[in-house]
């Protein structure tokens, strides 16, 4: 699991550097509803409970799930209108993946897990193998088609096709954030002209 969340970090990294982007320029952007992220780490947490259980019931989790994913988007939507077009557009990907994920989640309480997907992974398809953030798919599962259906065996997982949404725009926004001046900061040889001009 930690390879896949780092892979889009990595590629935003390897993307931005490649495009001649500096990581000092991404440790300078200004964040904003910064408290925010750490609310929705903490509501996730929350809902992690030892697998086998649940102490959330579906509804709770439903509740949680949506609270979650609004923070998260309150906090991008917050840093949105000083962003450049590229960054924008991996911001737009991120909630778009993450609109496809709770389009399945908030209406059956948890992820859905396709039982096909499981066993391509060689996991046995039963709910006390998951963690409770997820179940198996059956007959009376909803939107099951945007729920965990593709397995990726190297890494012993199974994703959505909104987790692949979320992954590219996490990858876009930090390659774009790479060749970002923060508010108020101009590259050094802009700011020498501009310089020169007004002394002129």
């Amino acid at each position: 699991m930690s390879v896949f969340l780092l892979s889009p970090l990595l590629a935003g990294l390897a993307a931005g550097y490649l495009t001649g982007g500096r990581l000092r320029q991404l440790a300078r952007q200004p964040l904003r509803g910064v408290w925010l992220l750490y609310a929705a780490a903490a509501g996730q947490l929350l809902g992690h409970v030892p697998p086998g259980s649940r102490l959330l019931s579906p509804a709770a989790q439903r509740w949680l799930t949506a609270l979650v994913f609004s923070m998260v988007g309150a906090a991008l939507l917050l840093n949105l209108a000083r962003l450049s077009w590229p960054a924008r557009a991996g911001v737009a990907a991120i909630l778009a993946g993450a609109a496809l994920n709770a389009a399945t989640i908030v209406p059956n309480g948890h992820m859905p897990v396709s039982p096909a997907a499981l066993g391509e992974i060689g996991a046995a398809p039963t709910d006390t193998t998951l963690d409770p953030h997820h179940t198996v798919s059956s007959g009376t599962t909803r939107m099951a088609a945007l729920g965990d259906v593709l397995p990726v065996p190297w890494l012993n997982l199974v994703i959505s096709v909104g987790d692949i949404v979320v992954m590219v725009g996490v990858a876009l926004l930090i390659s774009a954030l790479m060749h970002e001046h923060p508010p108020g900061r101009m590259p050094g040889r802009r700011r020498g002209r501009n310089q020169r001009r007004n002394h002129n």
